[in-house]
Order: C-alpha cells, then sequence, then structure tokens
C-alpha cells in the first residue's frame, strides 16, 4: 500500500548551494521532511512509497519571493491569493511576501488577519503579509508598527508610492529597528519623473517621450 505522505523524488537533478550539492541522485522525503538523499540512481524501488519520476528536473530548496501583488483584498480582478499563490507554487515558490497594495490597504490588523485567514484557506504555500508604512499608504500617518508587527506582518512598505515625507520616514525607520522587521521602500522622486514613460536617455530623447532620470531613484 502505497504512503500518500511519502515520496522517494528519484533521478532528479539535486542543488543545494547551503551544503554545495549539484548532482544526480534521489531524494526521500517523509511527512515533509527530506529523511535521506541516495547518490546516482541505484536505489530500488519501495511499495510503501509514491515513486515520482524527476529524471530531467531539478530538486532544490523552494523560492522565496519577497515582493508580489496578491491584490485581494479589493483588486480580485487582478489577482488572487488562491490564483497567485497557485502560480507561485508552479514556478518552485514556496514563499511570497505579498505587498498592501489592496484596498483596503494593510495598514491594520482586521486586513492583516484578513489576509492570513484567506492564506490558510486558499494559499498553495506560505504566505507572509506586509504591511503599509503609512495609513492609507498615502505618506502622512504613521500607521501602528507595534501592534502590526504582534499580527505577524513580516515588514513595512507603501509599496509603489513613495514615502516623501523625510520626518515620517525616519520615525518609520526608528520603529522598525526596535521591533527588526524591515522598510521596503520604492525609492523614486516623483516630482522628477511625472508624466515619464521610459527611462530618460538617447532613446527616450529619440523617441521624443518624455523620460524618467535616473537620479530621481539616486537621490531618493
Amino acid at each position: 500500500m502505497i504512503d500518500n505522505n511519502c515520496f522517494l523524488l528519484r533521478g532528479g537533478r539535486i542543488i543545494d548551494t547551503t551544503q554545495v550539492i549539484d548532482e544526480i541522485g534521489d531524494l526521500l522525503i517523509i511527512d515533509g521532511r527530506i529523511s535521506s538523499l541516495h547518490r546516482g540512481t541505484t536505489t530500488p524501488p519501495d511499495t510503501n512509497y509514491m515513486d515520482l519520476n524527476a529524471h530531467g528536473l531539478i530538486i532544490c530548496p523552494g523560492f522565496i519571493d519577497l515582493h508580489c501583488h496578491l491584490r485581494q483584498p479589493g483588486f480580485e480582478e487582478k489577482e488572487t491569493i488562491f490564483t497567485g499563490s497557485r502560480a507561485a507554487a508552479k514556478g518552485g515558490f514556496t514563499t511570497i511576501c505579498c505587498m498592501p497594495n489592496t484596498n483596503p490597504p494593510i495598514d491594520n490588523t482586521d486586513t492583516v488577519n484578513y489576509v492570513k485567514n484567506m492564506a490558510d484557506k486558499e494559499g498553495s504555500i506560505r504566505i507572509l503579509p506586509v504591511a503599509c508604512v503609512s495609513k492609507g499608504r498615502v505618506g502622512n500617518e504613521l500607521v501602528d508598527m507595534d501592534k502590526l508587527a504582534a499580527s505577524g506582518v513580516i515588514g513595512f512598505s507603501d509599496d509603489g508610492a513613495p514615502i516623501k515625507d523625510s520626518r515620517l520616514m525616519v520615525e518609520a525607520l526608528e520603529h522598525s529597528r526596535k521591533l527588526c522587521l524591515p522598510i521596503i521602500d520604492h525609492c523614486e522622486d516623483t516630482d522628477l519623473t511625472r508624466d515619464g514613460h521610459m527611462h530618460e536617455g538617447t532613446i527616450s530623447n529619440r523617441l521624443n517621450l518624455k523620460g524618467m532620470p535616473a537620479v530621481a531613484e539616486a537621490l531618493w
């Protein structure tokens, strides 16, 4: 009888840079944990395990996406926790961090809990929420970073909205240091990039399109 909690991944290219492993072999997984590694392809099959042919495939630790847009709640026509996590899993990602460009934005514990609950119900992989830096992502007032940290967020970001208030940014950075959670900032001086269509340079000049200068990011 085959145990559905036991998998033998046979004949794949096993890569683990932390252990300097890059070789063909078989990997036995029991109850979600690696049980053993067999180098080469001589491991005899065991009828207790689900035998999966991994020839021509790569077996490696799951990828992590630190910045993805699941857009739920509020913009489900663009992406959902269900569809986004399934797409990530197909690409080899086992952990993704979702940005707070939702409606309402992830700037309070209720929205964090909604995302976490939906991730438990419909997510295919581990989903870690990133909360806003400012309420509403508008850059005027700092969120309650202590409460949001306690609710399980792994960082703070206003995503594509740059934090233009330097005093607010300093306050956010001071709080983030105490919480040991990062600020993920979108570096852009929007006064310099306003109405821009592409990178400013020879191509934008040739196409007669308003460009966005590199200094708009470098100065921020």
